[in-house]
């Protein structure tokens, strides 16, 4: 404890020296300052539900201007620069608020419904989900969502694609909110991806019309999507087809739980999406063989740079992998840090620098300011800087340079820098999957030194030589070969998934615990002096090894019928009601940081005519009312009521009462017992959040 107050107590002044000891008028610094300002900012004004876009809005273009007459006088100083990108993130936020708004449902409805279909994804051990651009709903026309997404359990044409025009019955309600709180937010992510309804086909659906082009364009690269697809499962069956069209085509859903659960907690998971290290990958094989084909013809090396050359054919390569992926979010982020690199090569620049990472960024959230707010996003960015502040102090300190060797010598130094960048990237990223998943993967260093060389050295120079190869009818063997790298990566998963403590797993943290973690991670980005940088790397462990945050004692479900809670003795969640092994129990084993593979355990319930009372140990119960006749013994007996709309006004007594009414407005609900174990005091905490925002 007095190491931990010391270190503390020494907070104050390495922020002082952090200060005082960098210097802002370097530029690398200066963009990286501007562009993590832009990043809380935006962060801050989609998060904290304050007042509405339109406001917002009006009121950033008054002080931008204003900012503008102080600028003429006062440009130089970093502290305007600062207020002016503050200002500019709540702009472009506002901005992109405004322009995705659309119509949304507000209840649920059985609906007769026709549109195009805009995805179908068929997956191994789940239902399939329909994306739909809505065209008639209910004989309505107008006000409908711009996109409903929808789970398939009835019958489907066989040829339904992309384009396709359907016609059907559905059960539709409002994209829901976090299934846990402070969990992820589906109707805030729904908003920006345009989702304005979600439920189930409750027929069959009827294909009106085969295809309706949306742009010939995107039809094509379709159609390309899907041959590549289905080329790849045909040679390669089973899941090394799966993953071989992950990394190809950006389409996961043919990827089965168990092998995305045992790459995930192998710490492998960012090998499934199409992210810096796979772009990365194969623009950096183009650039190489571009560069030594050039350089070996003098007629060229004389007159033109052949790295020069490379570069803009490298960028040619990268622009098609990222038209091929589908052109997600991750993927186009991907794509920009590789065209800020590319430039810089044309430039003659340092190609690598957290100058290339801010400005990668900053143009990702000048286009989607919602970003900031997702794992990938963080996740991405933290483990790329970290990398990049780390490698730029050793290769200072002359560390990097690589000096005679012996092959066993250069290989046991490749073996180690592996295993130094694994290390340097687990740590980087662990605060947001500890906040974000609640798990941490302590085997994927180890993990990661195998197979990430394997993927480097084979696996994508494989994929790029199988797609390169593929119009010409070449590329059997070649996807074979890609076939038998994947199988290792398959089997190496499995065998570091199931050692011993390979997975931590914690409960939930507070949202505190993101934010002290965050500003840490970016003091320690910006910071020179060796004391300062010492004792904020010493604060930014200790928030690794105690994530704070108390998680709650029973969780019910948004329509309050599902009640849970998390044992201790045992380490399985105790639940009653709803369908097991759904999406709700695995966040909800999440939260408490409970093993995913134990079977839930049952509470215990009685059922009569009037009333179900449910036992969660303790002498505490919930009490789900179905008749008037129950409501005044439950209401008198101090346990939790849960009762129909409309009857709050009957129940008087000791008991916590909770009707439909909280549930339909705020969500799945935590309940907090008092930490000294009586019944007074009790807490609440709703999983919606509350605010004026388009998407509460």
């Amino acid at each position: 404890m007095a190491d931990i107050r010391r270190i503390v107590g020494q907070m104050p002044v390495a922020m002082a020296e952090l200060a005082a000891r960098v210097d802002w008028r370097h530029s690398e610094w200066r963009i990286l300052g501007l562009t993590i300002t832009f990043g809380i900012f935006c962060a801050l004004y989609i998060a904290v539900p304050v007042a509405t876009p339109g406001f917002w809005f009006w009121l950033s273009c008054v002080l931008l201007v204003a900012g503008l007459v102080i600028w003429r006088r006062l440009h130089r100083h970093y502290g305007v620069q600062l207020m002016m990108m503050a200002l500019l993130a709540c702009l472009v936020a506002s901005w992109r608020i405004m322009d995705v708004v659309a119509p949304r449902l507000d209840a649920e409805h059985y609906v007769a419904l026709t549109g195009i279909v805009e995805e179908f994804s068929v997956r191994p051990d789940r239902a399939p989900r329909l994306t739909l651009r809505p065209t008639v709903m209910d004989d309505r026309t107008a006000g409908l969502p711009r996109r409903v997404r929808l789970i398939v359990r009835t019958k489907t044409p066989d040829d339904l694609t992309r384009g396709a025009t359907v016609s059907f019955k559905a059960i539709l309600s409002p994209p829901s909110g976090p299934v846990v709180p402070g969990g992820y937010d589906f109707a805030r992510a729904g908003f920006f991806d345009g989702i304005g309804a979600e439920g189930y086909a409750a027929s069959r659906i009827d294909l009106v019309k085969k295809t309706q082009s949306d742009t010939e364009l995107r039809d094509r690269l379709n159609s390309i999507r899907a041959y590549v697809a289905a080329e790849l499962t045909r040679i390669l069956p089973g899941q090394k087809g799966a993953i071989a069209v992950a990394l190809t085509v950006g389409d996961r859903h043919y990827i089965n739980k168990e092998t995305a659960g045992e790459i995930r907690d192998a710490g492998l998971a960012h090998l499934l999406a199409i992210s810096g290290l796979h772009m990365g990958l194969i623009t950096a094989a183009a650039f190489f063989v571009i560069e030594y084909l050039f350089a070996s013809i003098p007629a060229v090396a004389l007159r033109i740079r052949p790295k020069k050359i490379a570069a803009v054919v490298a960028w040619g390569v990268a622009c098609g992998y990222l038209l091929l992926s589908g052109m997600g979010i991750a993927t186009i982020r991907a794509f920009i840090m590789i065209s800020v690199a590319l430039l810089a090569v044309l430039a003659d620049r340092r190609v690598l620098s957290l100058r290339s990472i801010a400005l990668a960024a900053l143009a990702i959230l000048l286009l989607w300011p919602e970003a900031v707010l997702s794992v990938s996003f963080q996740m991405s960015f933290a483990a790329t800087a970290a990398l990049i502040a780390v490698y730029e102090v050793l290769s200072a300190c002359g560390w990097t340079a690589r000096g005679d060797a012996g092959p066993v010598r250069r290989f046991l130094r490749f073996i180690a820098f592996m295993a130094f960048t694994s290390l340097i990237a687990q740590v980087a990223i662990a605060p947001f999957a500890l906040y974000h998943f609640q798990t941490l993967s302590v085997i994927g260093i180890a993990a990661n030194v195998v197979v990430v060389p394997l993927m480097s050295a084979a696996i994508m120079p494989l994929a790029l030589i199988t797609l390169v190869l593929m119009p010409f009818g070449l590329h059997t063997w070649p996807a074979e070969f890609l076939g038998l790298g994947l199988e290792q990566v398959i089997m190496l998963a499995n065998y570091f998934a199931h050692f011993p403590y390979a997975v931590h797993r914690a409960g939930a943290p507070s949202d505190l615990y993101l934010m002290l973690a965050s500003l840490c991670f970016c003091a320690l980005l910006v910071i020179r002096h060796l004391r300062a940088a010492t004792v904020l790397l010493m604060a930014y462990v200790l928030l690794l090894a105690m994530p704070f945050g108390r998680t709650a004692d029973v969780l019910l479900d948004r329509e309050g019928r599902v009640i849970a809670r998390a044992d201790a003795a045992s380490g399985r969640l105790q639940i009653i009601g709803g369908r097991r092994d759904s999406y709700r129990d695995e966040n909800w084993r999440r939260y408490w940081g409970l093993d995913l593979e134990h079977e839930a355990g049952v509470l215990h319930r009685h059922c009569d005519a009037s009333a179900c009372r449910t036992g969660l140990g303790g002498g505490r119960y919930v009490t789900v009312l179905k008749s008037m006749s129950a409501l005044r013994q439950a209401c008198a007996a101090g346990d939790i009521v849960v009762g129909p709309r409309r009857w709050n006004m009957f129940c008087r007594g000791e008991s916590v009462y909770i009707f439909a009414e909280n549930f339909d407005y705020l969500g799945t609900v935590a309940i907090y017992y008092p930490e000294d174990g009586s019944g007074d005091g009790m807490r609440f905490r709703w999983s919606k959040p509350r605010g004026k925002r388009p998407w509460h």
